[in-house]
């Protein structure tokens, strides 16, 4: 259960809290630029893994593209501060990068969750010209991020759906610990 104040009413709330339309409203030009960024990062670890896969057999090449981001994921958990909870990595990804990522956000009892509706990097890896194969590998790859902050915070996490594997968006749960 999730209580909010929305227009000087005590709303609480059992099911997805669509934060977006009720809080925040993001600067469009500071969204550009933000994806603009992204984008560069997915041409940045396309580069990458192009390269790793050209030298070393797959199976290598994809376990060192894993590695570096996993690393990537170490050093943005540090970054956090101090250890965080679902709620707090929900709320932080809601106000830094929800209008980026177009996200909505649902909490309850056992999880937080993000449920992502745009991608710019896997924007920029269509844009590109990649396979559908290599926007799904890539994909999970760049999600290792994700994964290895989690396992930085002490937080379950767990990635099922996924715009780079051609779902409708992509969903990140941490769940809460009991």
């Amino acid at each position: 259960m999730a209580c909010y104040l929305i227009n000087n009413k005590c709303t609480c709330i059992n099911v997805i809290v669509k934060i977006k339309e009720h809080f925040m409203e993001w600067n469009k030009e500071v969204v550009d630029r933000v994806r603009g960024a992204m984008r560069d990062r997915a041409r940045v670890l396309a580069c990458m893994c192009d390269e790793l896969f050209a030298i070393l057999p797959a199976d290598e090449a994809e376990k060192r593209a894993r590695k570096a981001i996993i690393k990537y994921g170490c050093i943005r958990a540090q970054r956090d501060g101090h250890t965080i909870t679902p709620e707090e990595w929900t709320d932080i990804h809601y106000r830094d990068m929800g209008g980026v990522f177009e996200t909505t956000i649902e909490k309850n009892d056992e999880y937080c969750e993000m449920q992502m509706h745009y991608c710019p990097l896997l924007e920029e890896w269509k844009d590109l010209g990649l396979s559908k194969e290599k926007q799904d590998l890539y994909c999970d790859i760049a999600m290792e991020l994700d994964r290895n902050r989690a396992v930085q915070h002490g937080i379950p996490c767990d990635i099922v759906e996924r715009l780079g594997k051609g779902d409708s968006f992509c969903r990140v749960r941490l769940w809460k610990k009991p």
